[in-house]
């Protein structure tokens, strides 16, 4: 009985070990309202909160839509520097793994205009599932007075670079930001989806998307205050 307790444990632990979305989910429920992160909700197609982090003045949402397996996924943070410093660091692609979640390559591919750039991202993904990469188009629409604020719209290219071998392409990416100047601070909203790509089960990425967004603003937010930038600076982010 004692040996079957024994390989018992052991087959768990190797399981676990194999399967590392099981042990990340079940170790990231570290929201603030409390709620199972796996818990399936009735209610469609509206939004609904999964974090009010008061201490870093982040508040998150997600949605379950009809005819999508991957939740879309909303958030509102007040960054503490400037709107032009935040603007600088989502236009930074060579620098984009310095804060977004898992990525460890970044690279402008090809400036379009003043206002537009596509950039290539390779992501980690926890073993065995292969890792990402993405091709993604940002375009930027200046900030102006009389709109009061900078968006950003971006979202895959998937064919303008040829698939990279070990690689799986993550075929829809989509974001959306905006941000609102208030004096030295910014208001920052972004709201998005993504598909992954290949067979990775739709609960896992959901599991991410809780917590990548959070993560991926907090190290913005850092590297907003410590980056330094291009000068002149090639991309225009006022039209004032």
């Amino acid at each position: 009985m004692k040996m079957r307790k024994v390989m018992g444990a052991g087959l768990l632990a190797l399981f676990m070990g194999m399967q590392p979305w099981v042990a990340m989910a079940a170790n990231t429920n570290n929201d603030d309202d409390g709620l199972d992160q796996f818990q399936e909700r009735a209610v469609r197609n509206q939004w609904i909160k999964i974090r009010d982090d008061r201490r870093t003045n982040i508040v998150a949402w997600y949605k379950i839509e009809d005819g999508k397996a991957v939740r879309s996924f909303k958030l509102e943070a007040i960054m503490d520097s400037p709107m032009e410093r935040v603007a600088k660091t989502i236009l930074d692609a060579d620098n984009l793994q310095r804060y977004f979640w898992e990525c460890f390559e970044s690279r402008q591919v090809k400036k379009i205009s003043d206002t537009e750039f596509y950039a290539y991202l390779k992501v980690n993904v926890p073993q065995p599932v292969p890792d990402r990469d993405i091709v993604l188009r940002l375009q930027a629409q200046p900030y102006s007075k009389k709109r009061g604020y900078l968006t950003f719209h971006i979202d895959a290219a998937p064919n303008v670079l040829p698939l990279s071998s070990g690689l799986v392409r993550v075929p829809e990416f989509t974001f959306d930001i905006k941000l609102t100047p208030m004096g030295a601070e910014t208001r920052l909203e972004l709201e998005g989806s993504i598909n992954p790509g290949g067979n990775i089960p739709s609960w896992a990425v959901n599991a991410i998307m809780r917590n990548a967004p959070y993560v991926s603003v907090l190290g913005m937010r850092r590297l907003a205050k410590l980056a330094k930038f291009e000068e002149p600076f090639p991309y225009r982010i006022t039209e004032d």
